[in-house]
């Protein structure tokens, strides 16, 4: 009897301690405001911290209140790869998030999402694994020419034939936009209640896109062997969504490449993030902004960010796009007839991360300070020059 006692006191006490939460201190490292910064844990930090059967696991912050979490499998293999929450943060400020496991699950409204609608068999349908050979790239399938991502500020949408461009969804109603558009067959280029399709694309990457730079020219994906898209996540705090293009034609020479974009709750930054998977050298990516004329164009070569600002929207209205890069990875800044430039040098396996955010006057009406412009920028830039710091205890 005295055994089993002390096996059952071991047991309960080892329980406990697998029950215990888990305190994530994130440190701001900038100087300046963080507000609505993402914080991504990898899961291979926490695994084993909780029982193998936890059913729910939730985050609070050192306020004591419940915010949203979310996590991910990244990869498809049926296992945990992220956990992420987003949380405001003054300069240099610590905060510490406690996670911890419950038998409840915490509902949370989605806040991100990401659809792609097609004919499929004649019939549109929402799908989440677009998988084709580069030869069935019909333009025609897609209700919004492709996969389209959001928050409730703003959403993009990447074209999934060989115009390969990223376009701006503006909203003059904070709200998910994407479902209701495919479901409802309304004519989303147009001016309406909630907002409209604000960017004229035509042959140009549009904000953000990627080509290859061949010669003295942008390559697209004019001939694949096959193209695949899929949606990797969607909920209260971020939607992804990534694209692999495999046998990329760049004449003398077939790539593999992975394309992933995400986007956070509240935020107006899509993070675009280019991987190299196959190819026998290094090779010039090229990204950049739709030109059009009587536009302010600005590059800061130190701080990495590209920006146009002028009457450029379909609204014929004012609209702020700008790219922020690796100053590092920048090869050169150039421009063609249809596209303001970056060439960045990529490697096989070393991903290059584009931040893209976009502003339009329809939102609010107004024109923005050259303080505002400054301030968006500085958040932008900082997100992928000054990462949150953070510490599992």
């Amino acid at each position: 009897m005295r055994i089993a006692a002390l096996i059952l006191i071991d047991v309960l006490f080892w329980a406990s301690l697998y029950a215990q939460p888990v305190e994530i201190v994130v440190t701001n490292p900038s100087s300046a405001a963080r507000p609505n910064e993402p914080i991504i844990v990898p899961w291979s930090s926490v695994d084993g911290k909780f029982e193998a059967e936890t059913p729910f696991l939730s985050i609070t912050d050192d306020g004591g209140e419940l915010i949203p979490v979310q996590i991910d499998d990244l990869d498809f293999d049926g296992k945990k790869d992220e956990l992420t929450f987003v949380a405001n943060f003054g300069p240099g400020q610590v905060r510490k998030f406690i996670l911890s496991s419950g038998s409840r699950k915490q509902e949370f409204p989605a806040r991100t999402d990401a659809r792609d609608y097609k004919r499929v068999d004649g019939v549109l349908k929402s799908i989440d694994d677009d998988d084709v050979p580069g030869s069935g790239r019909e333009r025609r399938a897609y209700r919004f020419d492709g996969v389209g991502w959001e928050s409730e500020v703003v959403g993009y949408r990447l074209y999934l034939d060989e115009r390969n461009a990223t376009d701006i969804q503006g909203r003059k109603i904070p709200g998910l936009y994407w479902n209701w558009i495919g479901e409802s067959g309304v004519d989303y280029q147009l001016d309406a209640f909630w907002g409209m399709d604000v960017l004229h694309v035509g042959p140009a990457l549009g904000i953000g896109g990627i080509g290859f730079w061949i010669g003295d020219s942008v390559e697209k994906p004019l001939i694949l062997d096959r193209q695949r898209c899929r949606i990797v996540a969607r909920g209260p705090v971020r939607a992804i969504v990534r694209n692999s293009y495999f046998g990329w034609d760049l004449g003398g020479e077939k790539v593999d490449v992975t394309s992933q974009f995400s986007i956070y709750a509240g935020d107006r930054i899509s993070e675009h993030k280019v991987i190299l998977d196959k190819s026998s050298s290094a090779r010039t990516l090229v990204t950049g902004i739709v030109k059009h004329d009587s536009t302010r164009i600005v590059w800061n070569k130190k701080q990495g960010y590209l920006f146009t600002l002028g009457h450029q929207s379909r609204a014929n209205d004012t609209l702020f796009m700008a790219l922020v890069v690796d100053p590092s990875q920048v090869q050169q800044r150039s421009s063609d007839q249809y596209n303001e430039l970056l060439l960045l040098n990529i490697e096989k396996g070393r991903p290059i991360s584009i931040l893209l955010s976009s502003y339009w006057q329809g939102e609010t009406g107004r024109m923005w300070s050259q303080a505002e412009i400054e301030e968006i920028l500085g958040l932008t830039v900082r997100r992928l020059t000054e990462p949150m710091l953070t510490e599992i205890q």
